[in-house]
């Protein structure tokens, strides 16, 4: 008996495995599916179920929408939302009957329909428009509903009245979101809302964009008031919000400079252009009291973009610090007049540190084809095609496709050939994006030497390059690129060692320590078991040691792990994605991603909940202490540690 349960639990996992492993390497497994589907397992069931929408296996779409009525919850809603990862139309009635149904499985049949979008709008509005429902699928049809165009905002400010704070926060989103004037002046009403959250999202729809006229001065009222909230994060919202209206909310904005809160004055900074305009007094002064990078970086950009030069732009342009100069040189780039920008950016690529050359080329790629005080600026982006840093190549090359001339395209492929040696893909991947432009805008027009040079290309390994070359011609044979995949013994000890403990309760866990303080981490295995496995396997080489929280946009992310420290760095590979049902609610810990399949090392925290993330970024863990750390840091604070916990 017992040797037949150890020889059954050995077969599941060795399911399991093969499952995860056909996830990774990108191919639907129709028998495989279809096996896993009839086990006893549910958890091999749900993971089958899941496995169709991350591939969007269609030939299984049907078999999965049946699953829609399984008894067993998990695979119900693991089918609920695999037909949204596919938006598959067909399955509309389905889902809305769905939303009637078990709240787990409701709030998945919401998500989906709202990822269908147009084809499900008169689901979506039936819901709303009808009988209650449960929480979960009011919340997630609401949310739904912010996905559409226009929202059905008499339907939604219905909901802005909800006892439930859940239900009530979601129709301020659905409102909030994409800033919906028709509800407008029902949201208003929830200024002094008792859920910050709510509150926050009023501050951020009442912008002068949105308002006009009518709304003004009710909503300037509200705004001085949210930027004086006893919450950080609504008075982030409303100064960005108030610093719309221009010169006139002067006062208020000076007053969120003296915040105690240090991302509130980052925000500040980030809006005063509008407000501050040309008073250079103010730029000075705040620039003087306040000795925060991420202040100063702002207030030297918006003093650029409003024509003037702060004091302090000099020391940075000279400072030994490459944060400093890349940013004089980033601010340099909104100058007036042009002759100055293209000064300043032409010194900084003979710039001793890669990351500042990125900063100057990228600043100089608005302007790749234009002659500005006798400077060919397209010719001074190619010549950087030489540089010795991938990611000044790849900016550059990234600038020239953008308008590709087919006089450039054999200096594209030597570059291309000359990135073999990169350990980062960035490079080679830029220049094969604009082959494949200039191929598709005018291919009879490449030269037979040109012709002859792409086709002897040697066919990449790289999944990523080859799906970037799909539709060019001679380089069909990449197509038939197999994805990096690893022995399935690989697999298996990820079941073991990750997926096995999460279901039973013991998830991997591991501390990030920062100069401002420590955050605990619990992982997401049973969800996202390969993107958990390489954070861990990170963290324990070290990788995540001296680096940076390279991005924080107050009131949204926190992002790190770029050793480079200027957001282009990664471990020199890529990991699939695992979209999965984990939500992005405050605290949730995702993979950052530049396109489909291009996580790596960069991961984010979110400050609150950012519902247009969910199913579009892999979630694979939580915060679950340090909740004020996490909303202490500020961009460029470091990393001490990411240890696991044994």
């Amino acid at each position: 008996m017992a040797q037949g349960a150890a020889a059954s639990a050995a077969a599941e996992i060795r399911l399991a495995a093969r499952l995860i492993r056909m996830a990774d390497a990108r191919v639907v497994d129709t028998a495989l599916i279809d096996e896993a589907l009839a086990s006893r397992s549910r958890a091999l069931r749900a993971q089958a179920t899941l496995a169709v929408g991350q591939l969007a296996g269609t030939a299984r779409i049907a078999r999965v929408r049946a699953l829609l009525n399984d008894a067993d919850t998990g695979v119900a809603a693991n089918a609920a939302f695999a037909l949204g990862l596919v938006k598959d139309s067909a399955s509309v009635a389905a889902l809305g009957t769905a939303l009637r149904g078990r709240p787990a499985v409701a709030a998945e049949a919401a998500w989906s329909l709202g990822e269908i979008g147009a084809a499900a709008r008169g689901a979506i509005e039936a819901a709303l428009g009808g009988p209650s429902m449960s929480v979960p699928a009011t919340s997630g049809v609401l949310r739904a509903a912010a996905k559409l165009r226009p929202i059905p905002a008499t339907l939604v400010v219905r909901h802005l009245a909800a006892t439930n704070r859940g239900v009530r926060w979601s129709a301020a989103y659905a409102i909030a979101r994409p800033r919906e004037r028709a509800g407008l002046r029902a949201l208003l009403s929830l200024a002094r809302d008792s859920v910050a959250g709510i509150r926050a999202l009023v501050a951020g729809a009442l912008t002068k964009a949105v308002t006009g006229d009518s709304l003004d001065q009710p909503a300037r009222g509200a705004l001085r008031a949210l930027v004086i909230d006893r919450d950080h994060l609504v008075r982030t919202n409303a100064v960005r919000s108030l610093a719309t209206y221009g010169a006139t909310e002067r006062d208020a904005l000076l007053v969120a400079f003296r915040d105690p809160d240090v991302n509130v004055r980052v925000a500040a900074a980030q809006s005063a252009r509008p407000v501050l305009d040309t008073a250079r007094a103010d730029w000075e002064r705040l620039w003087t009291a306040d000795t925060t990078y991420m202040v100063r970086q702002s207030l030297l950009d918006g003093a650029a973009r409003a024509g003037m030069s702060l004091d302090g732009a000099a020391a940075w342009a000279s400072s030994a610090d490459w944060r400093h100069r890349a940013a004089a040189v980033s601010a340099a780039a909104a100058a007036v007049p042009l002759a100055r920008r293209i000064d300043v950016t032409r010194r900084a690529l003979d710039d001793d540190d890669g990351r500042v050359r990125a900063a100057a080329c990228g600043a100089l790629a608005a302007l790749a084809d234009s002659t500005i005080a006798g400077v060919d600026l397209r010719a001074l982006i190619a010549a950087q095609l030489a540089d010795r840093d991938p990611f000044v190549r790849s900016t550059a090359l990234a600038a020239l496709a953008e308008h590709p001339r087919v006089t450039e395209v054999g200096r594209v492929l030597q570059a291309y050939r000359e990135a073999f040696e990169d350990t980062d893909n960035d490079a080679r991947l830029a220049a094969l994006r604009f082959i494949a432009t200039s191929w598709k805008q005018d291919s009879a027009a490449w030269s037979a030497a040109d012709r002859a040079s792409l086709a002897a290309l040697p066919t990449s390994p790289d999944p990523l390059e080859s799906v970037t070359v799909r539709d060019v011609g001679p380089l069909a044979a990449w197509r038939t690129v197999a994805p990096n995949v690893r022995e399935i013994a690989f697999y298996d000890s990820v079941v073991r060692v990750i997926v096995l403990p999460s279901r039973a309760g013991h998830p991997p866990r591991a501390r990030i320590v920062t100069e401002r303080g420590e955050i605990a981490l619990t992982f997401f295995g049973g969800d996202a078991p390969l993107t958990v496995r390489n954070f861990l396997d990170l963290a324990r080489r070290g990788y995540y040691k001296g680096t940076r929280f390279h991005r924080v946009v107050p009131n949204f992310v926190a992002q790190d792990g770029d050793p480079r420290g200027d957001g282009n760095g990664g471990p020199g590979y890529a990991i699939r994605d695992e979209f999965n049902r984990r939500r992005y609610d405050r605290g949730a810990l995702g993979m950052a991603l530049s396109g489909p399949d291009t996580g790596g090392s960069q991961y984010f925290l979110v400050h609150a909940p950012q519902p247009h993330l969910d199913g579009h970024y892999s979630v694979f863990g939580h915060l679950t202490g340090g909740d004020g750390v996490l909303d202490r840091i500020v961009q460029g604070d470091r990393i001490v540690d990411v240890a696991v916990i044994p």
